[in-house]
């Protein structure tokens, strides 16, 4: 009996904690906090645009301090790597979409599990009760993430099945134009198509020429580099909208193709003096800056230029861009005519210093947070732009500066880029820039880009 009874202590050791936790004999540790402070870097947003973002983040997690720093873009690469190697780095940086290939020897995926406490407050008789809770969090499956943003996004931020970045805004390409120009050239309607922009240059004499044949008023700005806004972006949309294929699954180079050829020499003409379509060339100022001195005609630019173009005395106005047809183009990965337009967009990566740190979970549960449909308001009022969550673009789409562009992101296309964002794009750099001089050949030189890109595939 003796024996009997031993044997069922034993059995009842592990039952009677939880039994005194229920009964409230023995109650569980109090849930603490520490301090956190989490460093983000980007290089496109000011303070002012995340104050807000962060005050809301920090009404439950009082306990993390979250300071944004603005750096310059023109050696943001350098400075990062600089950081870390210094152990001054952020926690939490943004990088354009086409870097997370490059940037994962420096950053982690999303955990699956993104819980951190989480201070409640409530007012009581005798003055505010503080209560530390821990709400379970799991990282938003593929579905959702697929489910929640624009199409573009996800093929981009899941690697191998992991998510390494997310994004809180997008952007693309739209077309503006100098309405006392085409008014000046008896043109009703701004391009709508490649075909009507080249028209226009040709037929309605878009583009003067003085007496030394130099340039004083361009029909658009197209095909050079340094000097051009967003080239790279423009050369390979015309080439998908042509239907090429940038790169494909198995990790090979199409553009260098008929339609990618074919691409390339329109995007060049523009900037060829015995080319008809002659509008632009290396010896013009900043694009931009020529746009906005009603120089030319129609420039391309994204919804970061609005404010300077609206701030200018031109008479402009802006629409989509411009496509194959107006029905669509050719999209080649559907076999199907579809309108693509550009995705030009950054993402929020969470760095490996942070998880040496320990501070990786409380990084990324902030990212996530701030992309979230319900919280990435706070963030897109202060600054002006577009979401890149399917449910907020809804009510951007209705609004009379945003429609333009809110409108092309569910067609927005981007290609794969893996580990040579910054070089792939130098590789494009250098295709125009060679693609310029008679001496070289064009398909020479696309085979040449095609076998640059897949050594970083």
């Amino acid at each position: 009996m003796r024996r009997v009874l031993i044997i069922a202590a034993i059995l009842l050791i592990p039952i009677v904690p939880i039994v005194l936790v229920v009964t409230g004999v023995l109650k569980k540790a109090p849930v603490t906090v520490t301090a956190v402070r989490l460093t983000v870097w980007g290089t496109e947003d000011t303070a002012a645009n995340f104050a807000q973002l962060i005050a809301k983040y920090r009404q439950t997690r009082s306990y993390v301090t979250i300071d944004y720093v603005q750096m310059r873009s023109e050696d943001y690469y350098q400075q990062l790597l600089q950081a870390w190697a210094q152990g001054t780095g952020p926690d939490v940086f943004f990088v354009p979409s086409t870097w997370i290939g490059q940037m994962s020897q420096y950053s982690i995926p999303m955990p699956a599990d993104l819980s951190i406490p989480q201070v409640i407050v409530t007012k009581g008789v005798l003055g505010n009760n503080a209560k530390v809770v821990v709400n379970q969090k799991a990282a938003p499956s593929l579905n959702a993430l697929q489910d929640a943003f624009v199409d573009t996004v996800t093929g981009d931020v899941v690697r191998d099945g992991q998510t390494w970045a997310l994004p809180l805004s997008m952007d693309t390409l739209a077309t503006y134009y100098n309405k006392d120009l085409l008014n000046n050239a008896k043109i009703f309607e701004p391009a709508k198509t490649w075909s009507d922009l080249q028209n226009q240059i040709v037929s309605n004499h878009l583009t003067i020429t003085d007496q030394n044949g130099r340039l004083a008023q361009s029909g658009v700005a197209l095909g050079t580099v340094a000097n051009l806004p967003h080239s790279t972006d423009l050369l390979t949309l015309l080439m998908m909208q042509n239907g090429a294929i940038m790169t494909s699954n198995d990790k090979q180079a199409h553009f260098q193709d008929t339609p990618g050829l074919t691409a390339l020499k329109f995007f060049l003409s523009f900037a060829q003096t015995k080319k008809v379509n002659y509008s632009w060339d290396a010896n013009q100022p900043n694009a931009l800056e020529a746009f906005l001195q009603g120089k030319v005609a129609y420039y391309f630019g994204s919804l970061s230029d609005r404010a300077q173009i609206a701030a200018s005395q031109l008479n402009w106005g802006v629409g989509p861009m411009l496509h194959i047809r107006q029905s669509g183009d050719n999209d080649a990965l559907s076999n199907s005519e579809r309108f693509i337009d550009a995705a030009n967009y950054q993402v929020a990566m969470v760095s490996k210093a942070s998880q040496l740190a320990g501070r990786d979970v409380y990084a990324w549960n902030f990212v996530e947070y701030s992309s979230e449909a319900g919280n990435v308001s706070a963030y897109l009022d202060p600054s002006g732009k577009l979401a890149a969550q399917k449910s907020v673009l809804v009510q951007q789409k209705d609004n009379p500066t945003l429609s333009v562009y809110a409108g092309q992101l569910l067609t927005a296309r981007s290609w794969y880029h893996v580990n040579g964002g910054q070089t792939i794009e130098k590789y494009f750099q250098d295709l125009i820039t060679g693609g310029l001089s008679e001496k070289n050949d064009l398909q020479e030189l696309l085979n040449l880009a095609a076998q640059q890109v897949v050594s970083t595939l």
